[in-house]
């Protein structure tokens, strides 16, 4: 079995604050791992980053260069089975931000059916933070990309579309909500925990 996890949640959730906790975790108790992040996560696929956070594409394209980058990452690693793969963010970003309309959500869960069963995500952690912390968050970051500034004003309609996914099978993942208004601590010690429970480490 191939172990692959993935990290999503709404901007000032936490994240990235997780995936560092995670990081450390993982090095510290030898536990072979690969990290990438979506859109990019290999040196070629940056330059479809910088295009995405750089442009003014209508949504569909936005869907069609999100899920090009994300079958060409999958296609260029090199999976093992002793070694568990982390991705900052996946498919249900993808869903969330971009899934505006129900057509733009069909397209998006055809697409999803496309990846092979074996490369989706065994735990999906899911950090939901309320609109009250994101706020007190936003004031102490001094940057933002396009992305931050476009999707800040649609937050109960992304909170909207993850909650969805919740209820969404995907192949045999699970998918875990983890309460992002806690401390960073606490939230770490919760996601460590499901990987046990889920005997991924």
């Amino acid at each position: 079995m191939i172990k692959i996890i993935s990290l999503e949640g709404f901007e000032y959730s936490g994240k990235s604050t997780q995936i560092n906790l995670l990081k450390r975790y993982l090095k510290k108790n030898k536990i072979k791992s690969e990290f990438k992040r979506e859109p990019g996560g290999l040196k070629n696929l940056e330059k479809i980053r910088k295009v995405l956070l750089n442009s003014n594409l209508n949504n569909q394209s936005l869907i069609l260069f999100f899920f090009a980058s994300r079958f060409e990452l999958l296609s260029k690693i090199n999976f093992q089975k002793d070694k568990l793969y982390i991705f900052d963010r996946y498919f249900d970003s993808t869903y969330a931000y971009q899934g505006n309309t129900k057509s733009d959500k069909n397209l998006i869960k055809y697409l999803i059916k496309l990846i092979k069963k074996e490369l989706l995500p065994n735990v999906t952690f899911y950090l939901d933070i309320n609109n009250k912390t994101l706020l007190e968050r936003k004031k102490t970051r001094s940057f933002q990309n396009k992305f931050d500034r476009i999707y800040s004003k649609k937050f109960l309609t992304i909170k909207k579309n993850y909650n969805e996914l919740i209820k969404t099978n995907i192949g045999n993942r699970k998918f875990i909500k983890i309460d992002a208004n806690k401390s960073k601590d606490q939230i770490h010690t919760d996601i460590v925990n499901h990987l046990k429970l889920c005997k991924l480490i």
